[in-house]
């Protein structure tokens, strides 16, 4: 019974916690608009101008052998309404993986958007080490994701909707089905069958059981949780597998350290400071 307890715990705790990944709101001390190539878009009325660039429709582009550093210029033509934005390539952290301005880049598209392109020049050129991009306000950085993830950012996220149990009621309510019969024989004055109220606090006591082992369940749960985050989100990036991101829980509030691609896919796009 108890291992089937836990199981159907576990399972609502997977759901609850896609849920929450998913949840807008989920995420304490979130700030101005930020995208990167893995984070998703957030629907925010007022687009800024790297969502405006990324999101711009291209009627065609037409490269043979064209140098990187002459399609970072045509990313950084690109214009639109909501303001003009700097391209920054970390080209040290590309000169690593081989690459320079002159890395040749052959692509022929038609009818996408500015995203698509980068993406697909990106995908073209990485290697061992996948080329990626981050951007906040005006300005979008490339670089690669190694590059990206020697930062570590802390943020709280609230796991309390996560965190919450359904109380077990022991003292429900009891039939005395002698006694009924009794009444319904012409013993009894009402003809009604005898029933203990939820309420009487007697031959159950469940409630103070919960309030006792509440901090218990609460605990066991956040380490579930923990467990969890640790097994399906970059497993190798946590210090209980060698890795430097860490977790911990205080007041149903998770405090994670870890890097910019980890914190995306706990909660999305992700604010940060230089």
């Amino acid at each position: 019974m108890r291992r089937t307890v836990l199981m159907a715990s576990w399972s609502v705790l997977v759901v609850a916690a896609s849920a929450w990944a998913q949840m807008p709101g989920s995420v304490s001390g979130e700030g101005p608009d930020f995208m990167s190539r893995a984070g998703r878009r957030s629907g925010a009325a007022a687009m800024n101008p790297i969502r405006a660039l990324l999101l711009n429709r291209v009627d065609e582009v037409r490269w043979d052998e064209t140098p990187l550093g002459d399609v970072v210029e045509w990313l950084a033509a690109q214009s639109t309404e909501h303001g003009q934005v700097s391209v920054v390539v970390r080209w040290r952290a590309l000169n690593i993986e081989s690459l320079d301005r002159d890395a040749p880049v052959t692509l022929t598209m038609r009818g996408v958007t500015v995203k698509d392109v980068l993406d697909e020049v990106l995908d073209q050129l990485s290697d061992l080490d996948p080329l990626t991009y981050v951007g906040k306000d005006n300005v979008l950085k490339i670089s690669t994701k190694s590059d990206f993830d020697r930062k570590l950012y802390n943020r709280v996220y609230d796991i309390s909707d996560i965190l919450v149990k359904v109380k077990s009621f022991t003292g429900s309510p009891q039939i005395d089905l002698q006694q009924q019969q009794q009444s319904s024989g012409g013993g009894g004055s009402s003809g009604q069958a005898q029933v203990q109220s939820i309420f009487s606090g007697q031959g159950g006591g469940g409630e103070d059981d919960d309030d006792e082992d509440g901090d218990e369940e609460d605990k066991e749960r956040a380490e579930e949780v923990i467990t969890f985050i640790q097994a399906v989100i970059e497993p190798l990036s946590w210090d209980e597998n060698g890795g430097l991101g860490s977790m911990a829980v205080l007041n149903k509030q998770l405090s994670v350290r870890n890097t910019l691609s980890v914190h995306e896919q706990l909660g999305g796009p992700f604010d940060f400071d230089e």
